[in-house]
């Protein structure tokens, strides 16, 4: 089975941008984190169900570590940023 990979940086670029990285490609740019993560799972879950591919999202913490979810993770707190 096939995997994709959806990653999203803790800290936004120089314009204070989030990218969204699919297989180290960049695909979009968000105003916010919590907009970039919702995408990412948002578009794991079309993956997985509409190509039965194996999805996870990538997302790197405060503490610089990168921890990878399944497309069933819950929706991002409301005003988190």
């Amino acid at each position: 089975m096939a995997l994709v990979i959806y990653d999203i940086p803790f800290n936004p670029d120089i314009a204070g941008l989030w990218h969204v990285q699919m297989n180290g490609i960049p695909t979009e740019n968000f105003e916010t984190r919590v907009a970039a993560i919702a995408y990412a799972v948002q578009q794991s879950k079309l993956l997985g169900i509409q190509n039965g591919l194996q999805v996870l999202v990538s997302v790197e913490g405060a503490d610089g570590i990168w921890r990878e979810f399944e497309s069933n993770a819950k929706r991002p707190v409301a005003g988190l940023q």
